[in-house]
């Protein structure tokens, strides 16, 4: 089974590419108002809310659960518990996975006391026997064996591929984790029975042996890559104070130290009814739905949302530099700290830095791609790492061979300057909204793309509604109000710049 961790910023770019398709063809407006009408909701006593749109065209249908919890609820010494409960989520339940779970559980906790035993040892740092270390080791590894033998490998997942499922998915972003795949429609009891179980009473079973795998995953994509590294170290240096300064796969002392227990208490801190909202759309009946809620979700943890994070990352004052040399292509990273999900200036945040760097007809494409020839690739965005909470608003250059990174970074500036003192024309602001949103909308066609722009609006935006409320908010961003909110953002005191240089094979450094 595929998965697909990390960042992944379906909701806002759903709902605001939506609505802004239905900004440039006015004959959208009709189409929007009548999904709008067609969606369907219901709350369980326990508080957990559903969402169903009937959609009669194919005989299959498409769910996605979003959980409104990420890396960006860690705390230290624990970062990557969300990435790794994600992992551990299709590992079965209390049924489906086990050949005797009286047994098994039992073997489970026998494997969590052995690797604390092995904490243990490794917390007395320089004063660790060694020889009772590797005997604690061997006792750890031996507990795994046996709690092994009860286990059924993959077979949440057989179950899964042998009644048709398609796209079997999740993703784990720094505000949320969501979950999603579709199936044909008279398999609706079975999915609400396996997403019940999994949501109301997870097994987390090969705990440690899955930990491994995240392990290395982190090795792959961050400590092995050159582009990993930066990316991660660019991070670090943006966010002093926010959790949004660590990556989703954790760090890595924490993730070698995991327990079973960090990730079921994560569960049940955050895995709870008002925290998570189910989205099911496609060839189902509204009763039915309901009937199946009842009976299969209502183990969900009758609980009020967790707090949201109350870390603020301070305004920056002084721009910071990174310097990295590596063996790849030279590339340039400059970041501003920029509005949040919620801040009423957010959508000509997204506007402005498409109209810099959201496509090839983009400024900065036109200039250093085309044009000049420095670089090639151009790109800028919004929403890094996450968006929920103020982020990163992001120009990336990806140098030619030969060229000066600095020389790069120096038109990046004169382009924003231009804009800031010229402003977008009336057009280009039109365009932008109409070429970079309306692409969206072709995912909301799609089942599992509207499951998941519903579910992860209500957990982000606090309602659903809000994927189409936001209408408002686009349409009302003005030409002067982009310029205006350029001048204040985009300063020098302000952002985070990584330069990439290419390490030569003496060792030196190449432009």
């Amino acid at each position: 089974m595929k998965r697909v961790s990390g960042r992944m910023r379906l909701a806002p770019a759903l709902g605001l590419g939506l609505l802004a398709a239905v900004l440039a063809v006015p004959a959208q407006a009709g189409l929007l108002q009548h999904l709008r009408d067609s969606i369907q909701e219901f709350t369980l006593d326990n508080g957990l809310r559903f969402v169903v749109v009937e959609r009669r065209d194919a005989p299959i249908f498409s769910f996605a659960t979003c959980v409104n919890a990420g890396n960006v609820c860690e705390v230290t010494g624990t970062t990557g518990i969300a990435h790794m409960f994600e992992h551990m989520a299709f590992k079965g339940t209390e049924t489906i996975g086990t050949r005797d779970f009286a047994a098994e559980s039992r073997a489970l906790d026998r494997v969590d006391e052995a690797w604390e035993a092995v904490l243990e040892e490794r917390a007395l740092g320089a004063r660790a026997d060694p020889a009772r270390l590797a005997e604690r080791i061997a006792a750890f590894d031996a507990a795994q064996a046996e709690a092994l033998a009860y286990i059924v490998p993959n077979e949440f997942s057989a179950v899964l591929e042998e009644n048709g499922a398609q796209s079997v998915n999740a993703f784990t972003g720094y505000d949320q984790t969501c979950y999603f795949y579709s199936l044909p429609s008279n398999r609706l009891e079975l999915w609400a029975r396996l997403e019940g179980d999994r949501m109301s009473r997870p097994v987390l079973r090969e705990f440690y042996k899955e930990r491994d795998v995240v392990r290395n995953e982190k090795r792959m994509r961050v400590e092995s890559s050159p582009l990993g590294r930066f990316y991660s170290d660019f991070l670090t240096m943006a966010f002093k104070s926010h959790p949004y300064g660590v990556e989703p796969v954790g760090v890595t002392e924490d993730i070698e130290s995991f327990r079973r227990a960090d990730a079921l208490e994560f569960f049940r801190r955050y895995y709870v009814s008002r925290n998570m909202t189910v989205v099911v759309v496609g060839d189902v009946a509204l009763a039915e739905v309901r009937r199946l809620a009842q009976k299969y979700f209502l183990g969900v943890a009758d609980a009020p949302a967790p707090w949201p994070v109350l870390a603020r990352e301070p305004e920056h004052t002084a721009e910071r530099r990174l310097i990295a040399r590596e063996e790849a292509n030279p590339m340039v990273m400059i970041g501003w700290l920029g509005p949040g999900l919620s801040d009423p200036e957010y959508p000509a945040a997204e506007l402005l830095m498409q109209i810099l760097g959201g496509g090839r007809s983009s400024r900065l494409y036109e200039r250093l791609v085309k044009r000049e020839k420095v670089a090639t690739q151009a790109g800028a965005g919004t929403g890094m790492p996450g968006e929920k909470y103020p982020n990163q608003a992001v120009v990336f250059v990806t140098v030619s061979a030969g060229e000066d990174p600095l020389r790069a970074e120096q038109m990046v500036y004169e382009e924003i300057a231009r804009l800031v003192a010229d402003g977008p024309g009336e057009a280009e602001l039109e365009k932008v909204k109409t070429a970079y949103l309306a692409g969206q909308i072709r995912q909301l066609r799609q089942p599992i793309g509207l499951a998941l722009g519903l579910s992860m609006a209500d957990q982000l935006r606090g309602h659903w509604g809000e994927l189409f409320d936001h209408l408002d908010r686009i349409s009302a961003v003005t030409a002067e109000e982009v310029r205006g909110l350029a001048g204040r953002l985009l300063t020098r005191e302000r952002r985070t710049v990584g330069v990439m240089e290419r390490k030569t094979s003496d060792g030196g450094q190449q432009g």
